[in-house]
């Protein structure tokens, strides 16, 4: 605990006849460094104050737009009060030579807001992700997912040239903070430049701006980290960037075996998700893999359990080949060796029988990822721009499990491989400043080939006819090949009203291919019947889209949207015989925005919308999807059809002192696919069955509060969901399922200029199970908690530290397992010339061997541990270049 006297600045800022000057800017620095100690803004009446607990020799600097900056040198003693007094002469500027900035720590000028980020660092930052976290307003989650509010940015970029896109955390995870001078946040962000002003955005992007230092040349830094007792344990890191007007490039490359997640999700790099923007037509198509070896670990950051050895690569250029064409080239490779562990003791509670299975399963799966993607920009003219992009995927998993079922050995093996190539086109055509044209096709193959291997047999009761059975094989082929063009048209009125029209066509060809042995001792293979799938399916959608934006005053705006769609699916399944569909159908939708005043708002929405099913659902006969279970498709192509109701309130806007949301979604499935479930010990089996009925609830609420007092921000959140739908278990009849879910907690961040810093908070989770099972309760429910504590402390320029503690608890293990601590440590020191840093880390310091958590479904309860890395302690340097 460290105790400090706070010495207090104050004084009075004037122009040359004695004229208050207002939002001045008012900087502690010290003699010798720009480094910002504290800071602050005049009032009204020109009156200032700041607090600081430093001794010693620094400089109060007085700055305003138009008035020459002046500095005043002080020695702050133990007293408790000084008070310094500034008068500025105003200075005359030529606005053709000079650039002026004001040097407040944030400045918002319409859709921008930038901060300055030397006002926000707090000397324990060391990749842009931790300098972000620093932000008043932008919330950084544990997967680095960047999020302004409640919303996440589309892009983070560089001077203004996206390299990522929605992959963004591979920059924002490595590229180091030191480079970093302004972070601008763009509201109603479009990501077609040409669409600025016309269309309808609520999106956010986020910009950084580098030092001078940093442009026009070669810059980057080296992390090298080693240690362990067990075995030897290492993190390493190099970047090297360079950002010029004309070509920017970035090379990353990334080894450890300690957990980390040196990219994210690359998912959104590969098949990035942009729903209803202009241009995204082929987004979300994929050929979806059939089974896989579950190794997810719920609540527990992942990289106390991933046993880890990652390589990465990545290669990443912009060429400005002229002012009008630019392209962007992006290389991405990853390897990686994985092992996990987990023991899980499920009971299931059926109507007609209730049993116990326990699994202790390993598993070591090897991976490599390979990424390609050129991007090609011609700005043709002003007003008409033509993109293309070009990407190939290719990944290659291999899997083996030692799996220990009820006392008996399985070994399975896995090869999960995929294919994508993507080829995408766009034209814009600006016509003027309220009309534009977009013309876009796209064109995606798609391939996920499986191959399993089990040499364990459960299914003496599936299969009563099969003899001496040594081992269960499934082999898999699933390819999509998807075709899509689509027209759209903007039309942004004289009195701000906006009309859209749509019109496109896609088709989607899906062949999947299943084939489920069994292999006896004599080497015979045997394809038991209802358990091969040989199935393709197509499906053709002609479409039309209409869309008008009503504006009432400044306050008001009303959307309608009308969508027509022709479908043609043919569905041809083993048996040869072609079902074909011919459907014609609309799917309206109604919003209104009120935007009371500035600070208040007001969204509401009605859709009805109608999906048609999958190649997923639409299979005919059984296929395994783990080692025991086997699930069954639909075997006929049909509509979804659903209607969905959204509220949303908004208090206040970003970087205020209060801001709150708050989110009420209902959804109704007039028709939704359920279950037809046969849950035996060893087997499960269960079948599609298209019902009508199922209601969806959720309710979120999280309210920012900047508490001047601490100079902290404190945030709340509250999540409600439920939902309510209809499951058939063994001979029973139709079971209602209820699922309740509540999430509440809060968060406080410190936001002092120097010495300690503290992020604590808190979070419940409760989960509720209700169903009209006779034996099984009516209702049960598990609430668990997490806790955490980080602390940092900043010595000096060149000394600090930081101590990260976190608490889990289960409500309904046992109170020996049913509580967790977990605790890490860095410190860090930079030489003088602070090209080189030492570091000394410490990973799971209570060195805690397994973690346990309890789960809940509608059938079971599940007790589940996990082994977790051990304790590691590593050296650390770091050196800039």
């Amino acid at each position: 605990m460290f105790c400090y006297s706070q010495t207090e600045i104050t004084g009075k800022v004037k122009d040359s006849i004695g004229n208050p000057i207002s939002y001045a800017n008012v900087l502690l620095q010290p003699l010798d460094s720009p480094r910002i100690l504290a800071y602050t803004s005049s009032q009204q009446d020109g009156s200032y104050n700041l607090k600081t607990d430093r001794t010693g020799e620094f400089q109060v600097v007085f700055a305003s737009l138009g008035y020459a900056k002046k500095e005043v040198k002080i020695t702050l003693k133990s007293q408790n009060s000084i008070e310094v007094n500034a008068v500025l002469l105003e200075e005359e500027m030529l606005l053709e030579n000079v650039t002026i900035q004001g040097d407040r720590p944030i400045t918002v000028k319409k859709d921008t807001i930038v901060f300055d980020a030397d006002s926000f660092r707090r000397g324990t930052e060391v990749v842009v992700e931790d300098l972000l976290k620093n932000l008043p307003g932008v919330n950084v989650e544990s997967d680095g997912t960047i999020k302004v509010g409640d919303r996440e940015i589309e892009r983070l970029m560089v001077d203004g040239d996206d390299l990522f896109e929605k992959g963004y955390k591979v920059l924002s995870k490595n590229m180091t903070a030191d480079a970093v001078d302004k972070i601008e946040i763009y509201d109603n962000y479009s990501l077609n430049k040409l669409l600025k002003g016309i269309e309808e955005s609520d999106r956010v992007a986020m910009n950084i701006q580098l030092k001078d230092d940093y442009k026009q040349q070669w810059f980057g830094n080296a992390d090298l980290g080693a240690g362990g007792f067990d075995q030897f344990y290492h993190k390493n890191r190099v970047n090297l960037m360079s950002f010029g007007k004309k070509n920017k490039y970035y090379f990353l490359g990334n080894s450890n075996n300690i957990g980390v997640d040196a990219v994210g999700d690359v998912s959104q790099m590969i098949r990035p998700m942009r729903f209803n923007q202009p241009g995204s037509v082929g987004d979300g198509e994929r050929a979806s893999s059939l089974l896989s070896l579950y190794t997810d670990v719920p609540q527990l950051k992942r990289e106390r359990t991933n046993f880890n050895n990652a390589r990465l690569v990545s290669l990443n250029a912009i060429h400005n080949l002229n002012d009008n064409m630019k392209i962007r080239t992006l290389g991405f490779f990853n390897w990686d060796e994985n092992e996990f562990f987990r023991n899980t003791t499920t009971q299931f509670v059926l109507d007609d029988d209730s049993f116990t299975n326990v699994e202790d399963f390993s598993m070591n799966k090897t991976k490599f990822l390979g990424f390609g993607k050129i991007d090609y920009t011609y700005d043709i003219s002003d007003s008409k721009m033509l993109e293309y992009t070009g990407s190939f995927n290719n990944s290659d998993i291999s899997s083996r499990s030692n799996l220990i079922f009820n006392t008996n050995s399985t070994i399975e093996n896995l090869q999960d491989d995929n294919q994508q190539i993507d080829q995408k086109l766009l034209y814009t055509h600006k016509l003027n400043e309220k009309e534009v044209f977009l013309l876009s096709g796209r064109y995606i193959n798609d391939k996920s080939p499986q191959a399993y291997r089990n040499n364990q047999f459960l299914f003496e009761e599936l299969f009563p006819d099969a003899g001496n059975v040594e081992q269960v094989n499934q082999s898999s082929q699933n390819t999509m090949d998807f075709l899509g063009t689509e027209a759209e048209y903007k039309n942004r009125k004289a009195n701000k009203d906006l009309i859209e029209g749509v019109i496109g066509a896609t088709h989607r060809q899906d062949r999947l291919n299943s084939v489920f042995e069994l292999t006896e001792e004599n080497d015979n293979r045997l394809r038991p019947d209802g358990f091969q799938n040989l199935t393709e399916y197509r499906v053709t959608d002609i479409y039309a889209k209409g869309k008008y934006l009503y504006k009432v005053g400044d306050q008001l705006n009303i959307t309608g949207n009308l969508e027509a769609h022709q479908l043609l699916n043919t569905l041809q399944n083993s048996n040869e015989v072609k079902q074909q569909q011919d459907l014609f159908y609309i799917q309206p939708q109604l919003g209104a925005r009120w935007k009371f005043n500035d600070d208040n708002s007001l969204l509401g929405s009605y859709t009805y919308s109608t999906n048609n099913t999958s190649i997923i659902e639409v299979y005919e006969n059984n296929i395994l999807t783990n080692f025991r279970g086997f699930s069954q498709g639909f075997g006929e192509p049909t509509q979804l059809n659903a209607s969905n109701y959204l509220l949303m309130y908004r208090l206040g806007n970003f970087g205020d002192k209060f801001f709150a949301n708050a989110t009420v979604n209902y959804s109704k499935n007039h028709d939704f696919f359920t279950t037809r479930s046969i849950i035996q010990q060893d087997y499960q089996i269960s079948e599609q069955v298209l019902i009508e009925d199922q209601e969806l609830l959720s309710v979120s609420t999280t309210v920012d509060r900047y508490l001047k007092s601490i100079s902290s921000n404190l945030k709340l959140k509250l999540n409600y969901s439920q939902t309510d739908f209809i499951n058939f278990v063994n001979a029973s009849g139709a079971r209602e399922i209820n699922n309740q879910s509540f999430v509440y907690g809060l968060e406080l961040r410190s936001g002092f200029l120097s010495g300690v810093n503290y992020h604590l908070g808190t979070e419940f989770r409760t989960s509720e199970v209700k169903t009209t099972q006779s034996n099984f309760s009516n209702k049960f429910s598990n609430t668990d908690n997490f806790s955490f504590l980080d602390l940092s402390y900043v010595f000096s320029d060149r000394l600090n530290m930081t101590l990260n503690t976190e608490r889990y608890y289960f409500g309904n293990l046992n109170s020996d397992k049913n509580t967790y601590y977990f605790s890490d440590f860095s410190a860090m020191y930079t030489t003088k010339n602070k090209q080189l840093n030492f570091g000394l880390s410490a990973k799971n310091l209570f060195n805690t061997e397994t973690f346990t958590n309890f789960s809940i479904s509608d059938i079971s309860t599940s007790t589940t541990s996990y082994r977790l890395l051990p304790r590691i302690i590593m050296l650390n340097a770091n050196f800039k270049f």
